[in-house]
């Protein structure tokens, strides 16, 4: 799935990227034109595309499982990108 979210387009974030390095600081959190919310993370463990219980903690770091975010590209262990929570209907 590609996301199309506007907003977070024309800033050059593109939140489907999944990279080694830290582009954006760990636990950047910003709001999508659609009412998403995005926090920028680094995967600890790797956590496979189009899931819906990502964890955040408060530092950045992202694994799968008991969490209220989602994810539509898998991760990598160690990978950096974005999550997001909150949709709304479109």
């Amino acid at each position: 799935m590609v996301n199309t979210n506007r907003a977070l387009n024309v800033l050059g974030v593109d939140v489907d990227a999944r990279t080694t390095t830290d582009d954006h600081g760990l636990g950047t959190v910003c709001w999508g034109a659609n009412g998403d919310q995005y926090a920028y993370v680094q995967a600890n463990g790797a956590i496979v595309a189009s899931q819906t219980d990502v964890a955040v903690t408060a530092a950045g770091q992202a694994s799968d499982g008991l969490g209220d975010w989602e994810n539509t590209t898998a991760f990598a262990d160690n990978e950096y990108g974005w999550v997001f929570k909150n949709r709304l209907a479109d």
